[in-house]
Formats: structure tokens, sequence, C-alpha cells
């Protein structure tokens, strides 16, 4: 049926380009342009305007800082196959021995029955001996209906406490199974899901196993842009997370031992961002994550511009939440490679404040002749290109290439991570809600009016500052970002004013990222008179460069 996923019944590796000589090469020059860009920066004399000066130095900073991290998670990937262990167990359980008892729970909360069912009928046909739960916040009768006739059982709960992680939590209160499997309503699993997760439970410290989240529905620039995102953050960061037993659960996907969250009181309940702050709290126990890189279940990308955006709020407000209120150096129980990995997946969102500042700085100089930086802009260039250039090099050999549409979407998404951002230092809690759980979106140019305001200023700047021509190079230079930045906010508008379809995505998918992301960090582009996109590993993707 349109608007759903097949499970393919076939597990696929994801795809894992070996660190080179090359690539580690590439790396070590780009740490030594990025801290000559930086002292150059630093240095007092080239400082203009205070300020803008000031917000340019910490959005660099936080820049630099975010590569960092990103390029030491991805050099600890461990491409070790499983070990032995758990390959004899997965060959038993495909003979005659019997597995565990297992609870699989689908949670939903208004999307369409029909997506559900698909949904649920791949998770009831699994490999493995198993039961089948639709836990359902969205009271639905059709949907009992619908499980009654598919044979898995149908959980109502009184109320909706805690949205997402009080349903799992009520769920748990009324079954037994040893391990529990959550899947959110549009991601549909494969057949071979619980023979292929499972069997990494035969270390008895492991508390939950995460798989990746994959997108089929690549129809338009916004479910393209979302789908590379996950993509980076799945193949390139999780594996190097992993490494440092600091992978965390998404919210779906996943298997949990049920000992492990009865031991932190179930999945946590003080924030709708559950799976990380869970994953968390296990790992400050000393339990163990796992993350496997194979496809095992396929969803639906956000298609519209609005609900992409609630998405992405959702996720920037848990990561700001670790980030601010982990207390990630002042507690026991992680280790400090898994505290600097929590770091990682909060820094990661402040990004989009940079990216933020660095696309205002263009119409500060062109429209009120106001530059961070007191040199000419051929200085500037000639300290600054080398950054870009090893930059974007690093992303590409470890990416692959750069893919227009994941930098449309990580612009798109920058003024929300700024607004997550002053709601947690508010604490103001981020609703939860299924994103596109039915009807038509999109045509909302409210959702787009602050890139709208950006992209106006941006045009304007490029106007007036031809018209004033105060310093040539500068100017040009300035122009130049400042067109990069209309085309780009441009492309986000147009998607605030499409109308279309919308298709029920759960906006608890969380890259935490992440990708990303969540993950991976991204490396922007920054210049003193402004910024042109994003290079790193958060929103690149193919080799292709078009705005798809």
């Amino acid at each position: 049926m349109p608007g759903t996923t097949q499970p393919t019944g076939s597990t696929r590796f994801l795809a894992w380009r070996p660190l080179q000589r090359s690539t580690r090469l590439a790396i070590l020059l780009a740490l030594l342009a990025t801290a000559s860009y930086q002292m150059f920066l630093l240095d007092p004399s080239h400082r203009g305007n205070t300020w803008l000066w000031l917000a340019m130095i910490a959005a660099e900073l936080i820049t630099a800082a975010a590569a960092l991290g990103t390029w030491w998670t991805i050099l600890a990937h461990d491409d070790r196959s499983e070990s032995a262990d758990v390959t004899v167990w997965r060959n038993r359980l495909r003979s005659t021995e019997t597995p565990p008892t297992i609870d699989v729970f689908i949670t939903a909360c208004g999307e369409p029955v029909g997506l559900i069912a698909a949904t649920v009928r791949a998770a009831r046909d699994m490999q493995l001996a198993h039961e089948t739960f639709v836990l359902d916040d969205g009271d639905d009768d059709e949907l009992q209906a619908v499980c009654a006739d598919l044979g898995v059982h149908y959980l109502r709960r009184g109320g909706s406490l805690h949205a997402k992680a009080g349903n799992v939590n009520a769920a748990l209160a009324r079954t037994r199974g040893e391990m529990v499997v959550v899947f959110d309503a549009d991601h549909v699993p494969d057949v071979d899901f619980l023979i292929q997760v499972l069997p990494h439970f035969v270390d008895p410290a492991v508390a939950f196993v995460q798989s990746p989240q994959f997108y089929d529905n690549r129809v338009n620039i916004i479910a393209t842009g979302a789908s590379e995102a996950q993509r980076m953050f799945y193949e390139l960061v999780c594996p190097g997370k992993n490494h440092f037993n600091a992978a965390f659960c998404v919210g779906t996907n996943v298997m949990f031992r049920r000992a492990a969250l009865d031991e932190i009181g179930g999945i946590w309940t003080g924030s709708n961002s559950e799976d990380i702050w869970t994953s968390l709290e296990l790992h400050r126990r000393g339990w163990r994550s796992v993350y496997v890189p194979q496809v095992l279940s396929h969803g639906l990308a956000p298609e519209e511009i609005e609900p992409f955006l609630k998405q992405q709020l959702r996720w920037a407000s848990g990561g700001f939440e670790i980030l601010l209120r982990g207390k990630l150096f002042r507690r026991s129980g992680l280790t400090l490679d898994q505290r600097l990995q929590y770091l990682f997946t909060g820094l990661h969102y402040t990004l989009s404040i940079s990216m933020l500042i660095f696309m205002a700085l263009p119409a500060a100089y062109l429209l009120f002749g106001l530059s961070p930086i007191n040199v000419d802009g051929w200085t500037w260039a000639t300290h600054y290109i080398p950054y870009l250039v090893m930059t974007f090099l690093v992303a590409i050999l470890q990416a692959g290439g750069l893919r227009g549409s994941a930098i449309v979407t990580s612009i798109a998404s920058s003024w929300v991570h700024a607004r997550a951002l002053v709601a947690v230092l508010l604490r103001r809690r981020a609703t939860w809600s299924a994103t596109n759980a039915s009807g038509r979106v999109g045509g909302n140019l409210w959702s787009v009016f602050p890139h709208a305001v950006l992209m106006t200023l941006n045009a304007a700047g490029i106007v007036v500052g031809f018209t004033v021509m105060a310093d040539p190079a500068t100017t040009y230079l300035s122009a130049f970002w400042a067109g990069l930045n209309v085309l780009l906010l441009g492309r986000i508008v147009r998607e605030g004013l499409r109308r279309g379809p919308a298709t029920a995505v759960d906006e608890d998918h969380t890259p935490l990222a992440d990708a990303p992301s969540a993950e991976p960090a991204a490396v922007r582009t920054p210049g003193p008179w402004g910024t042109a996109t994003t290079t790193g590993l958060r929103d690149t993707a193919s080799t292709s460069g078009d705005l798809r």
C-alpha cells in the first residue's frame, strides 16, 4: 500500500569505507589547518566589531570542537566481526534451541491504521517464538479490531502520562517476556530481526541491542535529506560509539533485557527524549550496549517541512538536556570515553547556533558595514581556503561526498535547534506527538518564517552592498556567501509553501542525534563575512551535489 514499507526478509549490512592512510593524513592536515585558522582569528590585531568578533569566535570554537569529536569517534570504528559465542548461539536458535521469552511492542498514537497494520504483520511473522503487542495511546477501536483479526495483543491504558515512555512502561507492567523489543508504528521489521539481534545477549552484561533506522521514502528534498543524515549517523558514528560502549537507544528497532530495565525502574520518564536518557542510566549502572550495523527494519522519513521541524525540535531538546542537565562529569558510573561521547551528542546541536551566526554575517557587513575581523577579504581567504578545502576533503573521504538535500535540511533545522536550546534553558519540556499522524501538511509559511527573514536580509544585503561598495574584495566575498545563503534558504521557504499528503512518521525516531542528527557532528564552512553551507558528516552523503 502507498506510504508503507515492506520487510525485505534479508539482512543488509550498512556500508563502511575503511579508513585508508589518505583519510588519516587528511584528518591530520585538517587538524593543522583548523589550528592555523583559529590562531588567525584569535589574533587581537585582527579583531573588528567586538560583539561580532566574539560571536564568530564562539561559533568557530563550537564548530572545531564538534569536528574533533566526530573525527575521533569515526577513527575508533571497530570493524571486527561478532564474537564466536554470538554466532554459535544464533546457529543453535536456528536449529532446536528454545529462545528466551520475547515480547514485541509496537507503539501507536494516532497513525493511520493501515500503516500500523503493515508493521504488525511483519512483527508477528518474525522468526523465533514471541508475543506481539500493539500499545495504543490513540485509543483507536478500529486498530483494536485489526489487532484481533491479525491475532496479536492489543493494550490500551488510561490516559497518556509520560507519552511514549509511559506507554511502554504500562505494557512492561502487564507482560513478562525476558526480552522486550520496541518498534515505532512505521518501522517494518525484517523477518530475521529477532534471530540477528537476540544472540548478542549471550553476554549477560548487555542491556540492549540497537539496530539502524533506514528510510525508504526518498521522494523529495526533505525525506532525502533526513535519510542521508540518518545514513551518515548509522554508518559512521554509531560504530565508533559502539567501540566505547556508548551506543545509545534511538527509541525503535531495539531489544532490551527486561532485567536491565527493571533495575532502573523502566523506561526513563523524566524527559520526552526517553531513549537516550534510558541509555545513560543503564550505562551508569555498568550495563553494556551493542550496536549492530545491519538494516533489520525499514521506516519512513518526514516528507514535509513542518513535521520534519517538529521532529528536529524534539531531538535537539533531548540533546541539550543531556548536555546541560545530564551531569556527565559530576555523577559516577560512566567511563571517560562514555562521558565524552554523550557530550558530543549534545554538542552536535550547538552547531546550529554557529550556522545561524555564520549566515547572518554577510548581511551584517553588506547592510551595515560591520565585520568581525579587521582584515581585507583576500587576506582572510588565504587563511580560510586551506581550512575549507581540508574539511571538505575529510568529509568526502569519510562519507563518500556531499549531497545538497542534507545541507538544506541541516540549515532548515538550525532555527528550531536554537528554539530547543532556549526551551531547555527555561526548563520548558518538549511535547510529544506522532508526526504527520494523519491529514495533509505543508503550506505553512510560519514554519519557515525565520528562514524567510534571514533570506530577505541576505538578499537586501547584496543590493545595498553593491550600491555602497566600500571595499570591493570584501563586498564580493560577502555577496558570494549571501547569494548562496539566499539560494539555500529560498529552497527551504519553498518547501514551507508546498503542500502534499502527509506520511505518518513517529516523532520519536531520535538519532540524537545523529547523526547528525543526534550526531554526526557537522563541519561548517564559516567565514568572517558569512558561511556557505555545511561540509560535515552530519549532512553529507553521496557524491551527488544536486539539491534533491
